[in-house]
């Protein structure tokens, strides 16, 4: 290695592979955790060496291949990247450790901030998503999403903001395409066939209750919910109405009445107050803000899109919250 002293180089190697020997026995307890630290701890012996250039990380990479694949030229350039965007108080004070090296890879390669990566790591870990949900969430742009308020009628967040979490601007409908958007019944049976990846898109905690869940007052008076979850987060129950056109004040009313019915008729002493949300294609802000506005029932309002339409509809709200 042309202008590497041959003494320095080595006391890196031996750095590195004291490194590697003891959290390889740490990793009995906490295996993904003392990888993590693993890798940034070398991260950091490499960047201590920045002057040296590629020709250091590609002996390093040949020197540790005793230890496997984890230690490639790649991997090894991954780390010093990995070391770059934290300090270890940094990591130390959030999840990181506790999520996927495969995740983190493709958190720092599409992140482009440390703001949008700290918040994809933090959400990786709360929801556990895999790497290929987390390239999904990228690809739905769910940081930029998370920026905008949905419009909803005054609730009261509980001290978890777990009521606030439950309400989106709007929900990515990945499986969906424009032709299956023709009338409700095509889309709801369409929710129904992905239904994993649905409750994965309204986020933890939702729990299918039923599909056209019938209701039976004391009147004798049958009615069909089109889908009935259960949150476990608020310990309620969910009511969404699905209207495949943009929404219409008159649609409030059918959601209060299933809202008040499943109060009624369902919850018991151990639930809190149900929720409700209209899921419709699109929603005109001041005729939704009006028509919540003096509702007492916990009901909000969130617009699906499908993948294709994301960067147009992002664009456009950016645009009004600039403006306002």
């Amino acid at each position: 290695m042309n202008g590497i002293i041959d003494k320095s180089y080595f006391k890196d190697l031996m750095a590195i592979k004291e490194t590697i020997k003891k959290n390889q026995t740490n990793t009995i307890y906490v295996v993904n955790s003392a990888m993590i630290i693993t890798y940034y701890q070398i991260g950091t012996i490499i960047n201590q060496r920045k002057e040296w250039g590629n020709k250091y990380i590609r002996k390093l990479s040949i020197d540790l291949a005793e230890y496997g694949k984890g230690y490639s030229y790649d991997q090894l350039k991954r780390m010093s990247r990995f070391a770059n965007w934290f300090t270890i108080t940094e990591i130390r004070a959030q999840p990181v450790p506790q999520i996927p090296w495969s995740s983190i890879i493709e958190i720092m390669n599409k992140s482009s901030s440390k703001e949008e990566m700290l918040w994809y790591i933090n959400q990786t870990h709360k929801n556990k998503w895999s790497r290929t949900t987390v390239l999904k969430q990228f690809e739905s742009k769910a940081f930029q999403r998370q920026t905008i308020d949905p419009i909803s009628s005054p609730i009261k967040v509980d001290s978890d903001g777990h009521i606030k979490e439950i309400l989106k601007d709007i929900v990515v409908l990945q499986f969906l395409n424009k032709n299956d958007l023709e009338d409700e019944r095509t889309l709801k049976n369409k929710l129904m066939n992905n239904i994993i990846a649905f409750l994965q898109e309204l986020g933890p905690g939702f729990a299918l209750v039923g599909k056209e869940y019938k209701l039976v007052t004391p009147t004798i008076k049958n009615f069909y919910i089109d889908l009935l979850m259960y949150h476990t987060k608020i310990h309620a129950y969910v009511v969404i109405e699905v209207k495949i056109n943009e929404f219409q004040p008159a649609d409030i009313g059918q959601l209060n009445f299933y809202v008040n019915a499943v109060d009624d008729l369902e919850r018991t002493e151990l639930d809190n107050d149900t929720v409700g949300i209209l899921l419709c294609k699109d929603a005109d802000a001041y005729v939704a803000k009006t028509t919540l506005s003096k509702l007492s029932t916990k009901i909000g309002i969130s617009k699906y899109k499908i993948l294709e339409e994301i960067p147009e509809y992002l664009a456009n709200k950016l645009n009004d919250i600039d403006e306002i």
